[in-house]
């Protein structure tokens, strides 16, 4: 009985020492695990946006161009960075702002040469001090020669891991996510969003942003590190500026801390008032565009196109029917050989009339070749029975035509002494 008690009493000390091992070597880690997106929002990226601007009683518009412009007050978010490839949009947006518009904008205008007109810079001031310095001595100095006379006591030399630090936060799913900031709104601040007072924990990155030509902010959103957003009066209009290079509009960074407040703020989401997002921009595919606005055109270019690959297409016969080789009679070439010489030269067609015509009417007048046309005529005449068989003025005129006669009175002419040849020979007789 004592050994099974002293068995039973080892056995559970080794149990509570294998058990106090694991729990000794044993270590507890929290992960996130993000379920994938279902129904709606698995299609729209804005959807969560969406749902943010529909509670305040504003709607949501994706959109990738700005023809035409949004409504007066209406807020427009420009996302796309090709949205001025046609030079006169930015005199459109600033006539739109100034007439009441709100435009939101990031800072990768700092960059742009468009929207000179909206008093924010998104850039660090010593940076302009560099670079007006750098304009004012590239005439006088080279930039190699300066760098080499440097001391490199004075430059800074980089470190080996700050490209890997950099990779990393890139690399990072979690960031920004990870970077979040409690902002307030300033105390300059004269239009608050929510109420007065209201932290709001900002889980976004973060720039430099600052108001340029003594213009007053109406409100903007700061924390100790730096300011998220600002907004400027421009006209009757404003110009909101996030010091970030995106606004957080995803479904993902849309959740994290106050981002969907902070978006509404941004946005100035009100009853009523529209959001346009201005993406990049998008046009229709040629073939669409070709069948929505020139669809007659372009089905009658393909009827051509097929009816020319139609044509070279392999036949197992001639294109069409061969004519029976049969000889022509002697009338029809005769008239096929008029014909082409009237369209080809009808001087010639003509010459050779008169002269079929003079010989026939040599027959029946004596001395014909010492008289003129006109004697010729009127010899031809009285030797005719009845003498008014000829119309002499007609026959006249068209023994001679002159040089600037059209082809057509040519052809008149000849037709006249053809018919006068073929007379002659249906009336017997001949000269004495």
């Amino acid at each position: 009985m004592k050994s099974a008690a002293l068995v039973r009493t080892l056995l559970g000390l080794l149990v509570l020492a294998l058990l106090g091992w694991l729990v000794y070597h044993t270590r507890w880690e929290e992960v996130e695990i993000d379920d994938p997106a279902r129904g709606l929002a698995a299609t729209d990226e804005y959807y969560s946006l969406r749902k943010v601007l529909e509670a305040a009683g504003s709607t949501l518009e994706a959109r990738t161009t700005l023809e035409p412009m949004p409504p007066a007050n209406a807020t427009l978010v420009l996302e796309s960075s090709l949205w001025d490839i046609f030079p006169e949009r930015d005199a459109r947006l600033k006539t739109w702002v100034e007439n009441g518009g709100h435009l939101v904008v990031t800072s990768w205008k700092a960059d742009s040469d468009d929207l000179r007109w909206v008093p924010l810079s998104f850039v660090q001031p010593h940076r302009h001090r560099a670079r007006d310095a750098a304009a004012s001595d590239a005439d006088d100095q080279d930039d190699d020669s300066d760098d080499d006379e440097q001391a490199p006591a004075t430059r800074k030399k980089p470190r080996a891991d700050d490209g890997k630090q950099k990779l990393q936060k890139l690399l990072d799913p979690k960031l920004p996510w990870r970077n979040c900031t409690d902002y307030e709104e300033s105390a300059a601040t004269s239009e608050p969003a929510f109420e007065p007072g209201r932290v709001y924990k900002g889980c976004t990155f973060k720039g430099p942003l600052r108001p340029l030509n003594h213009a007053v902010p109406s409100w903007q959103l700061t924390s100790p590190s730096g300011t998220l957003a600002m907004r400027v009066a421009v006209g009757r209009g404003s110009v909101t500026g996030v010091s970030t290079q995106q606004l957080v509009t995803d479904n993902h960074g849309l959740l994290s801390g106050d981002n969907g407040l902070i978006a509404a703020a941004i946005l100035q989401a009100a009853p009523g008032r529209a959001v346009w997002l201005i993406g990049d921009e998008a046009r229709e595919p040629l073939l669409q565009w070709l069948w929505h606005e020139a669809r007659t055109p372009f089905l009658l270019a393909l009827a051509a196109i097929g009816l020319a690959l139609w044509r070279l297409m392999v036949r197992l016969g001639p294109r069409e029917a061969v004519p029976p080789q049969a000889r022509r009679s002697m009338g029809e070439q005769v008239r096929g050989t008029g014909q082409f010489i009237a369209g080809a030269d009808p001087r010639a067609l003509h010459a050779a009339t008169r002269l079929a015509f003079e010989h026939e009417a040599r027959k029946r007048v004596e001395g014909w070749a010492q008289l003129d046309d006109a004697a010729r005529i009127a010899a031809l005449a009285a030797a005719l029975q009845p003498p008014n068989f000829l119309d002499q003025p007609s026959l006249l005129a068209s023994l001679n035509i002159g040089g600037g006669a059209t082809p057509a009175q040519i052809l008149t002419a000849t037709a006249v002494l053809e018919q006068a040849r073929r007379a002659l020979l249906r009336v017997p007789g001949s000269a004495t």
